[in-house]
């Protein structure tokens, strides 16, 4: 146990219910159905798709998601010429997107092409909300 740790003093009833006195048990011992919670939310949050959530984690990559969506696919000149970053940086940007499977990129002739990949996107957003969904009914939040 941790030095400091605050230990508390309870009696077990013998319907379960604590009574102050009896029994020291550690303060930070949970009962045996929040320790199965916190398994269960553990492992739904090893369900999220950390690349998905890192790609949406730049403002520069949400604006290449807008100038997608608007102007439909793009080569990294189109994008670079209406975004203040340099053309290799959006490059980079273009590569983090493409690995986490926002965009598909085509070759075209000397250009990549990248386009949204929406039903990708749909289901990770979908994955994210519903594992969120299931950590709050399990009372993580």
């Amino acid at each position: 146990m941790k030095s400091g740790a605050r230990l508390t003093r309870i009696h077990i009833g013998r319907f379960g219910e604590a009574e102050g006195r009896g029994l020291v048990i550690p303060r930070c011992v949970h009962y045996h159905a929040h320790m199965s919670n916190e398994k269960q939310i553990d492992k739904l949050l090893t369900n999220i798709d950390n690349d998905f959530v890192k790609a949406l984690a730049e403002p520069a990559r949400i604006e290449i998601l807008k100038l997608l969506v608007l102007q439909g696919a793009c080569d990294v000149g189109t994008l670079a010429e209406k975004m203040p970053q340099d053309r290799s940086v959006i490059s980079r940007h273009l590569a983090t997107m493409k690995q986490a499977g926002l965009l598909d990129g085509q070759k075209e002739g000397r250009h990549v092409v990248y386009r949204l990949n929406g039903s990708v996107m749909l289901e990770k957003s979908e994955l994210l909300v519903e594992s969120i969904r299931q950590c709050i009914k399990l009372g993580c939040c």
